[in-house]
This record gives C-alpha cells, structure tokens and sequence, in this order.
C-alpha cells in the first residue's frame, strides 16, 4: 500500500486526508514517479529515475529513444513494461504508454 500522489503532493480524499492505493494504482504510480524524476537527482537512491530528461529532440528517432529510457527506468519493477513513446518538442514532453496484467495507462513527462 502506498499514499496517492497528485499534482507533487498528496491527493486527498472527500475528508481532506491523503488516501492509500494498491495494487495496479500503486505499480502504475510507482511506474510515473520512475519516469518523471531525472535519473540520479535522488540522493538515496541514485538508481532511482530515468534520461527522459536528456531528450532534446534532435536525435534520429526521439520516439524511439523515448521508449529505450522508459524501459530502462521500468525495468527493475517486475511486470511493467514500457509498450510505446511519444515525444514533442513543443512543449518538450514525452507520452509513455506502459503496460501491466493486461492494462494500460499513459502519463505525460515534462521535459
């Protein structure tokens, strides 16, 4: 179980207090904290994140590189997969469609 996060914070329920998540809201949240925070900005865990935030847009097939750094970051979470990416320069921002136990959400990096 863990706490439900929204916009950088806690997302609160109707009595104003954070509510838990579980199990596929939990893996997909932990999947977007992986994507979003840049890889080596956590000082506990240098592991932790993903080189979404070296896109600048002008390699070969920034799509393609997109989903490569998005496996990577997923990769030590079992059972989610990176299925596709897109990446737009303006904004600079990447979609990440990930999958798991046959269900699939989409979250939006900003670069």
């Amino acid at each position: 179980m863990d706490t439900a996060l929204k916009d950088g914070g806690f997302s609160a329920a109707a009595n104003g207090r954070p509510y838990r998540i579980g199990g596929t809201d939990e893996i997909f949240q932990r999947a977007g904290i992986r994507l979003t925070v840049p890889l080596g900005s956590f000082c506990f865990d240098p592991a932790l994140g993903s080189r979404l935030h070296t896109l600048t847009g002008d390699e070969p097939d920034p799509d393609a590189a997109a989903l490569l750094y998005a496996q990577e970051a997923l990769r030590p979470l079992s059972g989610i997969a990176a299925v596709s990416a897109q990446y737009s320069k303006t904004p600079p921002t990447v979609k990440i469609t990930m999958e798991y136990c046959g269900q699939k959400m989409t979250t939006e990096v900003k670069l």
